[in-house]
């Protein structure tokens, strides 16, 4: 889709928009009641067109705080915007990323991640992280607990791969010494996974 033909939500749609945002299982006929008495089946179809243009994504969101996880907010320089797109490529199905942006000013790239425990927390900014990619010129990174607002964020708790042993992002769970040494929980998409925060392969 050409920059000019781009489609942009009108005032009924991100009516819709924002019903869905505060219960995303409301009914068409309910959101029908709030716009006019507008029929569902004109909900249906604004819908559908939004989601079929990319602007909208119909998703459940949990509550961080009880799952009691640690966040992760990592700032990133990059010596070129190749460097750029390669780690917006590497990572952008990793099932601990919250949020990942090119931005400007003293950072470049800026990632927002979780974990359950310090260990693993420690694993992701020093073996299997950003921070070690060919082409960083500096990081620097805060943690701390999950955020007072939003309440709730997107987060897969049963994410697949179809590689079993070898996670999304290329490194290997079950040879990795941290990981072997149980100083790790492991990726979530790995067989080797061991935490609690995800969902197992078993279940």
């Amino acid at each position: 889709m050409t920059e000019s033909k781009k489609r942009t939500m009108d005032d009924k749609d991100k009516k819709i928009v924002s019903i869905l945002y505060e219960d995303g299982r409301v009914s068409l006929s309910k959101i029908g009641e709030q716009l006019d008495n507008m029929s569902h089946v004109a909900i249906s179809k604004r819908l559908d067109k939004l989601k079929k243009d990319g602007l909208v994504k119909i998703t459940a969101a949990v509550n961080v705080e009880s799952l009691d996880v640690k966040v992760i907010f990592l700032g990133l320089e990059t010596e070129t915007i190749e460097v750029t797109d390669r780690i917006i490529k590497k990572y952008r199905t990793c099932p601990r990323l919250l949020m990942l942006a090119p931005v400007t000013g003293r950072y470049n790239l800026f990632a927002v991640m979780v974990a359950e425990d310090l260990d693993s927390l420690e694993s992701m900014l020093g073996t299997c992280s950003m921070r070690v990619e060919e082409g960083i010129r500096r990081s620097e990174t805060w943690f701390g607990n999950a955020p007072v607002i939003p309440e709730f964020l997107p987060l897969d708790l049963a994410p697949s791969n179809e590689d079993k042993n070898l996670d999304e992002c290329g490194c290997l769970c079950s040879s990795c010494k941290r990981h072997q040494m149980k100083k790790c929980v492991g990726c979530p998409e790995s067989d080797v996974y061991s935490g609690k925060l995800w969902a197992s392969k078993e279940a």
